[in-house]
């Protein structure tokens, strides 16, 4: 099923949001470009100006939380994409 679990608990995350933390899990530990997870999730290249990526990652940010011991899931590598980080 298309579901996410934290701490046993289902979270309620969009197609979108789904699919990008599936993306950046298949790739946990490496940086995945932005231009990739554009064509790859959203299905469209990347503008310059289209922050609709930016806005899911964040998002999904919210609703994962974070680490604990406070370090963030989903670390932005300025002006390349996002890495899922492994402890």
């Amino acid at each position: 099923s298309r579901s996410v679990r934290r701490s046993g608990e289902e979270l309620p995350v969009t197609s979108v949001e789904f699919d990008l933390l599936s993306a950046l899990l298949r790739e946990a530990g490496h940086v995945v470009k932005k231009e990739d997870l554009s064509e790859n999730v959203l299905e469209r290249r990347l503008s310059p100006y289209d922050r609709s990526l930016d806005m899911h990652i964040s998002n999904l940010r919210k609703k994962l939380g974070p680490r604990s011991d406070g370090s963030e899931r989903i670390k932005t590598v300025r002006s390349v994409g996002y890495i899922y980080t492994v402890q």
